[in-house]
């Protein structure tokens, strides 16, 4: 554990950041490239529109959005967050030595992307029904998570096993972190945080796995006990034998 986790530190820690943040910023360029060549459709949409007031005093949007406006932007959602990934691991596999095996985690990553696409398409089209632009703002952060989850765990499982569940408390502190950020800073000015979310996500993200696996090494180190070792049994199942030969799906 010490060996895998504590060698260069500092320097580990700046290249993950590093990377994320490179790969967040691709994706970002992407979006604005898409959202640039298709401001005729979105840009009525996107920008402010009168509102008229009831006679509750609840802001109710006159104008509708645009017909194509969720077509275009579960697109600029799809692509930005899938360079963004396909980028995060592309980067890694070159700069950590720990990530070798870069074609079979790009495949996995672009067709987990696309399953993650269809599955949120229905989440999309009652969002934005029901809750117009913001709704659809709602649900695109949501499935840019998801789908950076899943490439970072996809990037992690298909490189080790034995200490993937510290990387999984990794990701979530990086998701919490996130938001952190973004509570703190939403109103100094939020075009400029729309421009960093996948940045600052994909940032995040690695910086919170390598801070959790720093201090998993500095626990284990001075505590000696290592409970997160996929192979640590606790309970009950203490000295039962794993069974072997066996299929995980009934296939």
């Amino acid at each position: 554990m010490q060996n895998d986790y504590t060698t260069g530190s500092t320097a580990s820690l700046f290249s993950r950041f590093i990377i994320g943040f490179g790969a967040g910023f691709l994706g970002t360029v992407v979006l604005g490239i898409i959202i640039f060549l298709t401001w005729e459709i979105v840009g009525d949409t996107l920008s402010a529109t009168e509102v008229a007031q009831s006679e509750f005093g609840v802001g109710l949007q006159k104008d509708k959005a645009h017909p194509l406006f969720l077509s275009i932007i579960t697109l600029a959602i799809f692509l930005s967050t899938l360079v963004a990934n396909l980028s995060h691991v592309f980067l890694s596999t070159i700069v950590d030595a720990k990530f070798k095996r870069r074609s079979t985690t790009l495949t996995q990553v672009f067709f987990g992307n696309l399953v993650i696409l269809f599955l949120m398409l229905p989440i999309h089209l009652l969002a934005s029904r029901e809750l117009g632009p913001n709704g659809m703002a709602v649900s695109g952060v949501l499935h840019v998570i998801l789908s950076t989850f899943f490439s970072t765990f996809v990037l992690e499982a298909l490189h080790q096993s034995k200490y993937l569940i510290v990387n999984v408390y990794g990701t979530v502190l990086g998701i919490i972190l996130f938001f952190f950020l973004n509570l703190m800073f939403l109103n100094a000015n939020p075009a400029m945080m729309v421009l960093l979310v996948l940045p600052l996500l994909f940032s995040m993200i690695a910086l919170g796995n390598r801070i959790a696996e720093l201090f998993y090494a500095w626990l284990c180190r001075n505590y000696g006990t290592d409970f997160l070792n996929i192979d640590t049994k606790f309970g009950e199942d203490y000295g039962v034998k794993d069974t072997k030969n066996s299929s995980d799906f009934d296939i």
